[in-house]
């Protein structure tokens, strides 16, 4: 992921898209209204099904994806986003079909109540969908395929009758629905502004494409409905809106394309998409060159194995409970997971050593970050996350290593992964002893507050596990304790040592 000024390229080529669906509808339609001549008359009715007929195919290639894949995944997000793309797909080729001219269709109102609610039932379907831990996507993800069908048979229903019956109920507005037009477009347009934001917080996690996708489409769904409400008939106020529709469900398209060929199957491209928990979105994002390192160090190193995953996994949460925003977790996702990365410059004699270290051994030991930010340092993509792996093993108090830093001399994502990795290695069986439990190695943290830890970030963690069910009990703890079981995973005693078998003992 190269960067320019200071920004990944996805970066500034994201938020450069996200202005243009944020600016480019609300200026043309601006423009179109203020200055009427350029607002000119195109009545055609068979270009106006051709390009309705064009949205109707994307919005409908969208769902299928996404049905495809909820069909393998049984998350029902995506069977959520296929209705909501459905409908899109259904509606508007009913608002195309009812157009009056095509195969004889008189006037009629259907033709301007069908895409309001094409696009409003977009919006509720993207809703129900970007909460996943909701009900809405739990019942559809046990019954995905009968979902799918019943949303097939009722979206097809009002659109199907429209265009086969446009007079019944179209000659005449119904009471009050001019307000209920204008209520239902108000309501669309701020759930999908809504759901645009929380895409683009996803998307400024990992850089993923489908999320970019959805972020422009709700933007460019908003614009439709302004569109459509201050647009005048036949004129390009009014055409704006099927251009915006189409750009948006084009961009999905191009999205789901873009990621099939690079992984060659729809369950890959949208798995995790509508995931609420921060740590899915950044792994989506992981470049090669970090996936290779760390895949370097697990070949080396047993212990590191796992573990640097769960690091990363357990310092995004206490990130985000501290206030991190997307750029920041990202950074401390990527240093978590790297943070050991320097034991590839450890001798194997040391790394693998069946005793206790030597003060000399221990001296190659302790340059682990020092050697592990230099790896990164080469890899310009990665450089946001060199604090973290020179900086995890300094310590609040200033007696750490290898700079031997205090307070917040230390990054905050640095003294964030430092309360993280000891728990880690409390928690996790060793080939010499079993797991501590959550009791025990929370009351040994609690002992190193102020000292090991930040008590910003030990008080922010202590919390995250209270809300896990996990308390440090009353008994006092003992940080040296702590930090010598926490260093030992560097020891490996003789195994006549061993006195417990692996995985004994573990919560």
């Amino acid at each position: 992921m190269n960067k320019v000024g200071g920004q990944p390229q996805p970066a500034r080529r994201g938020v450069a898209i996200v202005l243009l669906a944020l600016l480019v509808p609300q200026g043309t339609l601006l423009l179109l209204r203020t200055e009427p001549r350029l607002d000119v008359v195109l009545r055609s009715a068979t270009v106006h099904l051709v390009v309705v007929s064009a949205i109707s195919a994307c919005a409908l290639a969208v769902a299928v994806a996404a049905a495809v894949a909820a069909g393998r995944s049984r998350d029902g997000s995506l069977v959520l986003l296929a209705l909501a793309c459905l409908a899109v797909g259904f509606l508007m080729l009913g608002h195309g079909l009812s157009t009056p001219g095509i195969a004889g269709r008189p006037p009629n109102l259907w033709v301007g109540r069908l895409p309001v609610l094409a696009i409003a039932g977009f919006a509720a379907g993207l809703c129900a969908a970007a909460w996943p831990q909701r009900w809405p996507a739990r019942w559809a993800g046990r019954r995905p395929r009968g979902t799918v069908a019943a949303g097939v048979a009722l979206l097809g229903l009002v659109p199907g009758a429209a265009v086969l019956w446009p007079a019944a109920g179209g000659r005449q507005p119904l009471p009050g629905e001019a307000w209920l037009r204008l209520g239902l477009i108000v309501a669309a347009a701020a759930v999908l502004i809504a759901v645009g934001t929380v895409h683009w917080w996803r998307w400024r996690l990992g850089f993923d494409r489908v999320q970019l996708a959805l972020v422009v489409a709700c933007l460019l769904g908003t614009g439709a409905l302004v569109s459509l409400q201050v647009g005048a008939l036949w004129r390009l106020s009014w055409w704006d809106y099927h251009a915006f529709l189409l750009t948006g469900f084009a961009a999905a398209i191009y999205a789901v394309l873009t990621g099939y060929r690079r992984t060659r199957t729809m369950h890959a491209v949208l798995d995790g998409v509508f995931a609420s928990d921060p740590m899915a979105h950044i792994s989506r994002g992981y470049s090669e060159t970090l996936r290779a390192l760390i895949g370097a160090v697990e070949a080396r190193d047993a212990y590191t194995h796992g573990h640097s995953a769960r690091v990363a996994e357990l310092a995004v949460h206490l990130g985000q409970r501290l206030g991190l925003g997307p750029a920041a977790l990202r950074s401390l996702a990527e240093g978590a997971y790297l943070h050991d990365v320097g034991k590839v410059g450890i001798p194997d004699h040391v790394l693998n050593k069946p005793g206790p270290l030597t003060d000399e051994e221990r001296a190659w030991i302790e340059q682990h970050p020092v050697v592990g930010s230099d790896i990164v340092g080469r890899a310009p993509s990665l450089r946001d996350a060199l604090a973290v792996i020179r900086q995890h093993h300094e310590r609040f108090d200033g007696t750490g290593y290898p700079d031997g830093l205090a307070g917040e001399q230390i990054t905050l994502a640095a003294r964030i992964v430092a309360v993280v990795d000891v728990w880690d290695a409390l928690t996790s069986d060793r080939a010499y002893r079993p797991a501590w439990p959550p009791d025990r190695a929370l009351r040994h943290l609690e002992a190193g507050h102020g000292t090991h830890f930040d008590p910003r970030c030990l008080d922010a963690f202590l919390a995250l596990m209270a809300e896990r069910g996990h308390h440090p009990g009353h008994e006092p703890g003992d940080p040296a304790e702590a930090d010598a079981a926490a260093e030992a995973c560097h020891d490996q005693p003789p195994a006549a040592l061993v006195t417990t078998p692996p995985g004994a003992g573990r919560p």
